[in-house]
Order: C-alpha cells, then sequence, then structure tokens
C-alpha cells in the first residue's frame, strides 16, 4: 500500500495539499489524523468524501511501500501514523515549505520550497503536469492558500503563490466558499473569548508586540481564529497570546507574526511548540499561568531580535540647499541631482526647512524666481532621530503627508529617508 499523510491537528493547507496529492499521485491512499484544528472542521465536513480517508489505525497489519508526508519534516508531528505501521521499511517522500524547520523524520527525502502555502508548491507541480481538477477540489486547495497567506498579505507569500491561486480559479475555485470557509470566529464560545480578552502594545526592542493572558474554564475550539481576527483588527508586529486552563494545569501559547525578523517557530521551540515563522503554538503544562505569563514577557526582551531602525536605511550623503540660494537656482540644482526636495540649512550647517519642486513653482508662479529658498521652504522641518523604528517612521509619514524626512542628532542633518526607501525596504 502506498499513503500519504500530513501533520497532526490537521490545517487547512494539510488538507489543501493532500486534495492535490490525490491527483498526483492517484495511487495513493490518504490518511486522516484523529485530530483537526477546529479552523478547519467546517471545510472538512463540508468535503470529507472528495478524500476518502483511512484513519490511522487502518494502517496496521498493512505492508507500507511508500510514504508521502506533506506540510511538516518534524517526526512529531506525524508520530500517531507511524506508530501503526509495523513490519515495513518504506520509501519517504516529505513535501514541505516551512524552510525554518529540520527534517528529523529517518530516510526521509525531501522536496523543499520556500512559498506561503504548501498547497502552493503542491500545486505548481500539477499546473507543469497540466492536470485538472473538480472545482470542489479546486476550492479547498485555494482555501488553503488563503489560509497560510493570510489572504496574501503575509511577508511569506511569492509569485508562486499568486500563479497557483490563479489557475486554482481557473478551475472552478469559488472565492465565495474560501471566505465562508476562512470567517472562523463564529461560534458563542469563540465570541465571548474575543470579548474577554483585553491584548496590551509593548514596545519590546523596538517591536510593537501585542500581549494577552486570559484564564479560561475549559478549553475552547478555534483560540487561534479569535487571535488572527485580534491580529487583524489591532496590526502589531506580533501578538502572543497566554490562556490558561486551571483544571487542566495548561496553559496555551498561541502566536501570530507580521515580520519574518519575528520567527515564531524558533522562539516557541524553546517551550515545545511548533508551526513556521509567522504563525505558532505552544501547549504547556503549569500550574500557574500568571507565573508563566510573566516569564514569557521576560523571555521576549531578551529572544526577540531588535527592530530595524532608521539609520540603518537612510541615505547618510544628503544633498542640501543653502536658504540664500534663489528658486532659481535650487530649481536648476535639485533637476540635476535629480530630486524632487531636499532639506534647506543656515550657515551654522543646522537644517531650518524644506523645499520642494512644489515649492519652488508656488514661486514661479508669482514671478519670483530670483527671491531666496528661505521665502518659500516648508517650516517647522519634520524631522526624527537616528533611533527611531520603521513603524514610527512610517507613522510620520502618513500623519504628515510627506515624502522625504530628514535624520538628526543633536540638531546635526545625519541622513534623509524617502517614502521610497522606506517601500523598497519593506519589500
Amino acid at each position: 500500500m502506498d499513503i500519504a499523510f500530513g501533520h497532526t491537528n490537521m490545517d487547512f493547507d494539510c488538507f489543501g495539499s493532500l486534495i492535490l496529492i490525490k491527483r498526483l499521485f492517484p495511487g495513493y491512499r490518504l490518511v486522516r489524523s484523529n485530530r483537526i484544528h477546529p479552523a478547519a472542521q467546517v471545510m472538512y465536513d463540508f468535503y470529507k468524501d472528495y478524500f476518502d480517508f483511512l484513519s490511522p489505525k487502518d494502517l496496521s497489519g498493512e505492508t507500507i511501500d511508500n510514504i508521502i508526508i506533506v506540510d511538516t519534516c518534524t517526526a512529531g508531528r506525524v508520530s500517531e501514523y507511524f506508530s501503526h505501521i509495523q513490519n515495513s521499511s518504506p520509501a519517504i517522500c516529505v513535501f514541505d515549505h516551512h524552510h525554518a524547520e529540520e527534517c528529523d523524520i529517518p530516510g526521509a527525502q525531501i522536496e523543499k520550497k520556500q512559498l506561503g502555502a504548501n498547497a502552493s508548491l503542491l500545486g505548481k507541480k500539477a499546473m507543469e503536469k497540466g492536470i485538472t481538477f473538480e472545482s470542489e477540489e479546486a476550492t479547498i486547495a485555494l482555501t488553503a492558500i488563503y489560509a497560510d497567506t493570510g489572504r496574501f498579505i503575509y511577508e511569506n507569500v511569492t509569485r508562486d503563490d499568486y500563479e497557483v491561486a490563479a489557475w486554482l480559479l481557473d478551475m472552478g475555485a469559488s472565492l465565495r466558499l474560501v471566505k465562508s470557509f476562512l470567517e472562523t470566529v463564529r461560534e458563542d464560545e469563540q465570541i465571548a473569548v474575543l470579548n474577554q480578552l483585553r491584548p496590551e502594545v509593548h514596545s519590546i526592542q523596538g517591536n510593537a508586540i501585542l500581549l494577552s493572558y486570559l484564564e479560561l474554564e475549559e478549553n475552547v475550539s478555534g483560540l487561534a481564529a479569535v487571535v488572527e481576527k485580534i491580529m487583524d483588527i489591532q496590526n502589531p508586529d506580533a501578538y502572543f497570546a497566554v490562556f490558561f486552563i486551571p483544571k487542566d494545569n495548561t496553559i496555551l501559547l498561541i502566536a501570530r507574526s507580521q515580520k519574518k525578523k519575528i520567527d515564531l517557530h524558533a522562539l516557541l521551540s524553546a517551550y515545545g511548540g511548533g508551526g513556521h515563522q509567522l504563525a505558532a503554538s505552544a501547549k504547556i503544562s503549569s500550574g500557574d499561568g500568571q507565573k508563566f505569563f510573566e516569564e514569557f514577557r521576560q523571555f521576549l526582551n531578551f529572544a526577540l531580535k531588535p527592530a530595524v531602525v532608521v539609520n540603518e536605511i537612510m541615505t547618510k550623503n544628503v544633498f542640501t540647499i543653502h536658504e540664500t540660494t534663489s528658486l532659481m537656482e535650487a530649481s536648476m540644482f535639485l533637476e540635476r541631482v535629480d530630486l524632487t526636495a531636499c532639506p534647506v540649512v543656515d550657515k551654522e550647517g543646522n537644517v531650518s526647512g524644506f523645499i520642494s519642486l512644489r515649492d519652488i513653482m508656488k514661486g514661479r508662479k508669482h514671478g519670483k524666481m530670483q527671491a531666496p529658498v528661505k521665502a518659500y521652504m516648508s517650516v517647522p522641518v519634520i524631522s526624527a532621530g537616528g533611533k527611531v523604528t520603521l513603524r514610527e517612521i512610517e507613522r510620520i509619514f502618513f500623519k504628515n503627508k510627506i515624502g522625504h524626512l530628514p535624520i538628526l542628532e543633536e540638531g546635526k542633518l545625519m541622513g534623509i529617508v524617502t517614502r521610497w526607501d522606506y517601500l523598497q525596504f519593506q519589500k
């Protein structure tokens, strides 16, 4: 028998990968985990006939020749399957998009590519082979891609994710159903938790980190969906939610990130957790949830990498114009150096204003091109220090509707960052 399965606690991407495996490798039987992530349960119930799953127990007594594993290369996340495979030495092939995970499955051959979703990795293969899908199968796979890419806004998104998604739409995938499956905060218990959470923003190593702690009488299905909903609303760099269930002495730590630099897989592995860079979780045995929460906050203080600050991306050699320079000379200078604006300095070299082509145009309309720049420059100058983070730079740009930001240290011009610099770095 040849079989294929994914990690325990199967999520959207696991199901989407397996529906693609079914067409890519038609002789393989799919095996379902005994645990399904609550967020994916509705979709599974809707389409379970398309999978025709075996259970892990069905493997007992069977001779397994080949195994395909999807969406993980960690042995601990597939142990429930191997515990039922006996008297077999199967060839194992792994398809995984989690670049941060090291494979510890003995003898496995790995096909790995860093994409937003594992379904994109397999979908690309199906595209190249010209395989066609039923609209229901395409919907399952497209849901997987939308889920694991955060609807195409996570930093892990690649061109291949978009291409495979477009191809699945051509196959008849339903965006209406995808949206329905991903609207996962729908149960009364989830809404109650959403209303009780009081996350607070903390600046940790310059990162905007959302933290919350909540005690629950019992475990609530779909807590990750609640965390993701708050993440969407408050838009921090990362969110760490700690849930404590006293009667079970259990802590559930659920984390989401928008920055690759905040690698959740690496952070939560210290607590036996798993996942990938932008989404991870851990289950911890502890009798004191509040104590764990305080210790975890301290852990983040030294475990998180410092946020990028503006002096790491600013232009240090800055063109300037003296405030006594005429508008005509300033216009010619800006054209020569191919700039639309630059800082204006006084005789001490201090920044006293900012002149742009728009300011010069005002002088041109009034026939005042021989007037000094000082008469038409923008004041006061909006500036920032070199240790300001990019998140704060973003706020300054959009709050003040400016495109250039001089960087000053003790009143002296040290560099400049433009909206273009910011956008280029965000790529």
